[in-house]
């Protein structure tokens, strides 16, 4: 919390996916309570069941069920879907895909990832965390599919004339 100047009160931006408590507060100022957005890609559900479906799939950064934890970790930051773990698994599963994933994503296959210590870091931060040696495989999976859906949502959030330009 910052105060402006003198005369407006305070500032108060909480960027967590934990809970804020206020009580008997008065705001004078700006106040902004969520998820930064500054590069956020704020995508609907079609545009992330979209970017979802180019990465799911043999030879792709989610091919297998754990892997979803990737998925979990960028959404939750970035596109502000569930902390809770079986929530995000449902409002997933209620996506609109085009086609049933060959590799579903289901709480009991990714919860032991999403209890990671990496996985409470910012992933739009990621070049700036070390794993440990114990996270470290699903540290650089979870990075990949992280990455892989970062890009497709930017593509998702592309005029379509403007996504035909650019090279496959």
């Amino acid at each position: 919390m910052k105060q402006e100047n003198e005369n407006d009160g305070f500032t108060i931006n909480v960027n967590s996916p934990g809970n804020f408590i206020a009580r008997e507060m008065t705001f004078n100022g700006t106040v902004n309570i969520g998820q930064n957005n500054s590069d956020n890609t704020n995508c609907n559900d079609r545009q992330v069941a979209q970017a979802l479906e180019n990465i799911v799939g043999d030879d792709q950064p989610i091919d297998m069920k754990w892997k979803w934890a990737g998925a979990y970790w960028w959404l939750r930051w970035a596109n502000a879907y569930p902390v809770d773990v079986p929530l995000f698994c449902r409002r997933i599963n209620g996506l609109p895909f085009k086609k049933e994933l060959p590799v579903p994503c289901g709480y009991n296959d990714i919860r032991r990832v999403c209890a990671m210590r990496f996985m409470e870091y910012d992933p739009r931060r990621m070049d700036m965390l070390q794993p440990s040696s114990g996270e470290a495989k699903e540290f650089y999976a979870c990075r990949e599919v992280a990455l892989r859906l970062s890009e497709g949502l930017k593509m998702a959030l592309l005029p379509p004339e403007a996504a035909q330009d650019l090279p496959k």
